[in-house]
């Protein structure tokens, strides 16, 4: 009896994850992006928590489902494509959040989900960006789409290096949003969770364990700032993905935004905790 109510909470939890995952995805779909491709989601946020709620099946169906709804409801409004969704964002949003379910309930702590999201984002939204450049290169007519027409008459390292630009573009600012939306949503809801007697499989360590990995994160994501700002593919991601001096500027200044609190806010707040 007991395994059934859990299944049926499992259950629930899949739909409620797509739901707001699609939901979340239709509050933001009028933002243009850079390139005409892809969306700002703010919703990230849902499967993760969901991931931590119920687990990497929960969290990627939940993820794979919703950003398939999100777009076929936007269709009708011409505001996204249903197939492109099935091709590149079903599996990256299934892929990269059973990933991060999996690996927070292996590594469980706090500290570690700061280089479990980096890790799986960039995984997720790799695998969105490659099959959003093969679905535009093979099966988009170039009389319909600029991004069509240069894809497909550009070489390998150029659609390479455009899949990188958008791989970076959604992990910039997918990646703050789960960081430091999560702790809170939880917190919000934590009587929720002693409600329905959720176990969460995350545990805080010591505060200079906590700062090692927030740092090594940080600095990874300044890595990623210079690659966007001062190598080459600042030229691709300008050229290719029409991305504008305050586009760089707006990712360069989100990059030093969040790796600046990556280096001090976890040793603040497991400090704090752990005086209470």
């Amino acid at each position: 009896m007991l395994s059934f109510k859990r299944g049926s909470l499992k259950i629930s939890m899949i739909a409620i994850c797509a739901a707001l995952y699609a939901a979340s995805i239709a509050t933001t779909s009028f933002i243009p992006t850079p390139w005409g491709v892809g969306q700002f989601r703010w919703g990230v946020i849902f499967p993760a928590l969901f991931a931590l709620l119920g687990g990497p099946w929960v969290a990627g169906i939940g993820a794979a489902i919703g950003t398939w709804l999100g777009s076929y409801i936007l269709m009708f409004y011409g505001l996204s494509n249903p197939i492109l969704s099935l091709f590149a964002g079903v599996p990256a949003n299934f892929i990269g959040f059973f990933l991060f379910g999996y690996l927070i309930q292996k590594y469980k702590k706090w500290g570690s989900l700061i280089w479990i999201a980096l890790l799986t984002l960039f995984i997720g939204n790799f695998i969105a960006a490659f099959n959003t450049v093969i679905f535009y290169t093979y099966f988009v007519s170039p009389a319909i789409s600029k991004f069509a027409l240069f894809v497909q008459s550009s070489e390998w390292t150029i659609r390479l290096l455009t899949t990188i630009g958008l791989m970076l573009f959604w992990l910039l600012t997918m990646f703050p949003i789960v960081v430091f939306g999560l702790p809170p949503l939880m917190r919000a809801i934590s009587p929720l969770i002693r409600t329905y007697q959720i176990a969460i499989p995350l545990s805080l360590e010591r505060p200079k364990v906590a700062l090692s990995k927030s740092m090594i994160t940080g600095f990874m994501i300044l890595l990623i700032a210079f690659l966007v700002y001062y190598t080459p593919l600042s030229s691709i991601l300008t050229i290719v993905l029409r991305f504008g001096p305050l586009e760089h500027v707006y990712l360069l200044y989100l990059s030093l935004f969040t790796a600046s609190i990556l280096f001090v806010a976890p040793y603040i707040v497991s400090k704090r905790v752990h005086k209470s």
